[in-house]
């Protein structure tokens, strides 16, 4: 399938392709890739883009066919894991954090470092989590760490590359001028700041978003792996410092986002409140709510007629009413308490001795004073019988 037929100028502009740089940062050379120029960011033509994208994906497509490597170059923050992923998915060796410069012009050299890291990181991954104590361990994992920033990425880079596919060319300009000194084609996503003279196969587009550059990296390993025939397993290479981090972060987020914190959903704390027939035996029994006025109107319209005609003959007598006022009415007087008739009626003399003892009550002392009466009666009385 054509990368038209795949990927269309929608998938483009979704990933941000379009996008420049700021106009004042442009480089001339670039005019003819820009569609126009918007807030004062110039807007590439993503026609071209297209173009340009189904020419170098179908050299790249006969490199991956001719049995050729195709070396990944993208050593800036945001480039460094898409293109890293797409790399190893492929099989094709990549460089994701650090360029040594002479790496293709002085290969010869560079070769017998990247067969004793890729010696070493045997050893490594042999040596049994016992035996990874002492001091002969730590020199050789310090070692280790050391070249694994530089030649992790190269380990399947046996010659030199047949191609070379290249995330903003002026950031990765010494290994640009490399190439061209061998002749090596040069497949680059160029922004609007870069200069294309020296990119064989330029693909118009924006190098900054992280969204762009994976689409541009996945398709190239697409037509690596269409080329090939396969995919290339990933467990057994060596990643560099940038991809670990970015994996265990990926993991310390995936734990974090989970309910409890560990990755798995937490079960509820308590089920039985939703399971209204398990409930305890002893649970304090809620007031009853009336039924809602609408609910059963609906049930008698929709089932056994009018609301006011005659139930039907399956309906049992002791079937509770449907109308809700009689309900609301029997629950009134209940709620009204009792000790507050008692109060307010004068004449009641035995619910009196209870309201002192009502908590926050204001008219306890008062009260208190209408029972000693009685007393001063008895005291008047006996004046009278001396």
């Amino acid at each position: 399938d054509s990368t038209t037929e795949r990927v269309g100028i929608r998938e483009l502009l979704e990933a941000g392709v379009h996008f420049g740089h700021q106009a004042k940062r442009w480089n001339p050379k670039m005019k003819r890739y820009i569609f126009a120029q918007r807030t004062g960011v110039h807007i590439i033509d993503l026609d071209q883009t297209i173009t340009l994208l189904e020419k170098a994906l179908k050299f790249i497509r006969g490199v991956a066919e001719a049995n050729k490597d195709v070396l990944f170059v993208g050593t800036k923050k945001q480039a460094q894991i898409p293109l890293a992923e797409q790399a190893i998915r492929s099989g094709q060796p990549y460089v994701a954090e650090r360029y040594i410069g002479g790496m293709l012009t002085n290969f010869q050299t560079i070769l017998p470092r990247i067969q004793y890291f890729t010696d070493l990181a045997e050893r490594v991954e042999a040596t049994p989590e016992e035996a990874k104590t002492g001091k002969d361990w730590f020199a050789l994992n310090r070692e280790y760490q050391k070249l694994r920033r530089n030649f992790a990425g190269l380990t399947e880079m046996e010659r030199l590359p047949g191609a070379i596919f290249v995330v903003d060319p002026k950031r990765e300009e010494l290994m640009v001028k490399e190439a061209n000194r061998l002749k090596i084609p040069v497949v680059a996503l160029t922004d609007t700041n870069c200069d294309p003279e020296v990119v064989d196969y330029v693909v118009p587009g924006n190098d900054d978003a992280i969204r762009s550059i994976g689409l541009i990296s996945r398709l190239v390993a697409d037509a690596i792996v269409a080329g090939r025939g396969e995919e290339f397993p990933t467990e057994d290479r060596p990643l560099p410092p940038v991809i670990e981090e970015a994996q265990v972060n990926e993991e310390v987020e995936a734990a974090k986002a989970s309910p409890n914190g560990n990755g798995v959903a937490a079960a509820p704390a308590n089920a039985s409140a939703n399971a209204p027939a398990n409930a305890p035996v002893n649970a304090p029994a809620e007031p009853e709510t009336p039924p809602d006025p609408a609910e059963p109107a609906a049930t008698a319209e929709t089932q056994d007629g009018p609301p006011n005609g005659p139930p039907n003959g399956a309906q049992s007598a002791a079937e509770p009413t449907t109308d809700p006022a009689d309900e609301v009415v029997v629950e009134e007087p209940a709620a009204e308490p009792a000790d507050v008739v008692a109060v307010d009626d004068p004449g009641a003399e035995e619910p009196v001795a209870d309201v002192p003892g009502a908590e926050g009550d204001p008219e306890g002392p008062v009260v208190e004073e209408i029972a000693e009466e009685p007393a001063e009666g008895q005291e008047d009385e006996q004046s009278e019988r001396g």
